[in-house]
This record gives structure tokens, sequence and C-alpha cells, in this order.
């Protein structure tokens, strides 16, 4: 397999020019440096290179905590490789200085990636997610020590992956160490039969920042949630759950935060229908305590509401959709709630119910029981500081295991 799939990408190498021509017109690639992808590089070369490889915004965001950790190394140089345009801007937003470098992955291609070795030479090689190109790897490993970091296979690619177990053995076996994201990673790492795999944790829990706009005032009420990325499919239901814990609870304010800004109209007539006191911020920025809905018709402020209620169910769960990331509202303190239809983010979630930092509720009845407990529970830990420890321990040990292939 291997060797098959050498000799394919041989025969596409002398076309890939004018494919990334082609992707420069459509302003997908970039117009200056899109050559880095064909292994060439106009940065000038440097010593102790460690380099770090991801495809896109969401894989260098999730090292974001590891890379600024490692610019405080002075005797390290850092280079970043990535393949698309939004992954460069994040680059140079956050981590452009002259220690830490970026230059476009180059392709797959045997000519292409010893091109690229024979300049950067780095010392350690670190491939991020999902990145598992076999020129690369195989290529790489013969210049330095390779890490796999945060290891993410879905059960769609573990079902093509089966069907050439072989090969997908020789490629995760080509790491020192592979860091799976998650236990249902490691569990299908485990059907190879593979003995470098060692557990951390999800480094996309290191990654997240505070940010208050204060564009919303809103009086302190204990008794206070709100409803994040509401479809229009659970939109009934979420009032009714506001309908039914207000009959049981003074004061209960429900910020409601719609999926899609288009439909607020029509959720605006349900409210008016079950007879619900209601505000909508974009006519009444300021928030008291008060026994109705808060309609949040704008865009930007959910972190105001994060900072103000202790509770928050995510949306696109009671419904065949996904569910929506639970990590922004608990780093705001909030605990967190989500219908059992969270596939997008099952790894996230799992991890965060074994913590009891999440909990999963099967139905509409379930969520009004829930929230009637979670209202009035007083924590003896808040779930930020439960939620800083752990994602604490799994920076500090990451970063342990990599110095010590550095060092």
């Amino acid at each position: 397999m291997q060797q098959l799939y050498s000799i394919i990408s041989l025969v596409i190498h002398p076309f890939l020019y004018f494919a990334l021509k082609i992707r420069v017109l459509k302003k997908k690639e970039h117009q200056q440096r899109f050559k880095e992808k064909l292994g060439y590089s106009s940065i000038e070369k440097k010593k102790n290179i460690i380099w770090f490889h991801v495809s896109s915004l969401g894989e260098i965001k999730s090292i974001h905590s590891l890379i600024k950790y490692y610019q405080k190394k002075p005797e390290l140089n850092l280079l970043i490789t990535s393949v698309t345009l939004s992954s460069y801007e994040y680059f140079k937003k956050n981590f452009e200085n002259k220690n830490t470098l970026h230059q476009f992955a180059p392709l797959d291609t045997s000519i292409i990636v010893n091109r690229f070795l024979k300049h950067w030479e780095p010392k350690l090689s670190i491939f991020v997610e999902s990145e598992l190109w076999p020129n690369m790897i195989f290529q790489s490993s013969k210049n330095s020590k390779l890490i796999l970091l945060n290891c993410r296979i879905s059960k769609k690619s573990f079902e093509k992956w089966k069907f050439f177990k072989k090969f997908f053995f020789k490629i995760i076996n080509t790491f020192e160490v592979v860091l799976p994201q998650s236990y249902e990673v490691k569990k299908i790492l485990d059907y190879f039969n593979l003995k470098n795999i060692k557990y951390i944790g999800n480094l996309k829990f290191t990654n997240l920042e505070k940010r208050n706009p204060n564009i919303i005032r809103i009086e302190k009420n204990t008794n206070s949630w709100a409803a994040m990325s509401i479809h229009s499919d659970e939109m009934d239901q979420i009032i009714d759950v506001h309908l039914e814990l207000g009959k049981k609870i003074n004061t209960l304010t429900s910020f409601l935060i719609p999926r899609h800004l288009d439909k607020i109209d029509h959720i605006i007539k349900i409210i008016k229908n079950k007879n619900i006191k209601y505000q909508r911020i974009s006519e009444n920025n300021y928030v008291k305590k008060f026994n109705g809905i808060v309609v949040v018709d704008k865009f930007g402020i959910a972190e105001d509401i994060f900072n103000s209620v202790n509770t928050v169910f995510l949306g696109g769960s009671l419904i065949n959709h996904g569910g929506q990331n639970p990590m922004e509202p608990i780093l705001y303190n909030c605990k967190v709630i989500t219908g059992n239809n969270y596939f997008n983010f099952t790894e996230i979630y799992d991890d965060l119910v074994k913590r009891k930092l999440a909990t999963i509720v099967r139905d509409k009845k379930e969520l009004i029981e829930n929230l009637s407990t979670q209202l009035i529970k007083v924590e003896e830990k808040s779930p930020n500081l439960l939620f800083q420890e752990f994602s604490g321990d799994i920076l500090k040990d990451t970063v342990k295991l990599i110095d010590s292939y550095i060092y």
C-alpha cells in the first residue's frame, strides 16, 4: 500500500504547480506564498527547530497554549506549517515573532517533502489531530522523532482504515508517541494493537480566553438561565420550559439565544401567544429581574449573558442536529446542560460528563427537572475552577512529555 501511494504521488507531482495556480486565481491560496506548498521557502533557516504541523484553523487554535508556552523558551525556534489561509491569519495575529515562523505545509509527494525537510531539518516534528500524510510522516521520521498530538480518528475514518489495517499500523507506529484526544479515539487505536499510545486529555480544553464585551447590563438574578443556539424545531420546547419553570420559580429570567436571527418575529409570536412577558435586547439592553424571556436578537453578546447566569442549555441537541460546543459557558462558570443529540462534540461531552461539568437530558421534561435542581443548587466548587484544574493538568502533562523529546 505504501508503495502504491508513493507511485500515485509521483504521478500527480508534475501537475501540482498548475493546480495551485488555479486555486490562487480562485483566492483559495496565498498569492505570493503558494510555492511554499511545493516545499520551497524564502525564510532564513534557523537551528533548533521544533516543527508543529496543523491543517486548518481549529487545529492551530487547539495548540494555542502550547505554542505560547514554547515561545518563552529562547533556545528554541518554532516552525508552524498549516494548510489554510484562515490558519495563517490566526498565526499572524497570535504567534508571529522572530523565533516563531510560519510556512504553508508541503504537499505530500516525496520530492516536495524532501525539499522541505532539507531546508528546515527539524529537531522534533509534531503532527496535530488527523494529519496523517504518509510521505510526510515516513520521510520526517528519518530526520527527527515524531509525536502525534491530540490524535483524532472519526468512526467513519476508522471503518475505512480497517480495510488498510497494516498500512495504518505502519503509519501510526512511526510516531514515538501518540496522544489521543479522547477515550473514544484511544479505543479505536487499541483495535490496531499499537504500543505507543498515551492518553493525557484533549488539548482543546486548554485554549479558551474570556471576553467581556459589556454590550448589555444585567441585574444579578440567581433565578436565571440561558438557552444558547436554539434551533427553530426546538423553540416551542424551550419556551414551554420557561413557562413550566416560571410557575415554580419567582422572577425566573430566561435568556433565549436563537441559532438563526431571521426567525425572531416567529419567536416573538410564539411567546406572545403563550402570554409570557418578554424583552428584546435590540430594543432595551438593560435586563432587570423579571419573570419573563429575554430574546437575544443581536450577535456578539453571549459572553455578557454567560457572565451573569448560572446555567446554560446548549441547543441543537433536542433534535437530530449534533449539539453545540460547551466549553465557552464553562469558562464563564456556568453549569452546562445538553440534550442527548450531541454527536458533533462526543469526545468533549464524554470528558465533561465524567468530570461532572456537563449534564445530559433526554427531553423537555428532564430539562425542566434538571433546571429546577440546578437553579437552586450551591456548588462546593465552581465549574470554572474544576475546568481550570483539569485543563491545566492536560497542558502540564503534554509539555512534560514533549520536553522529554527536546531536552
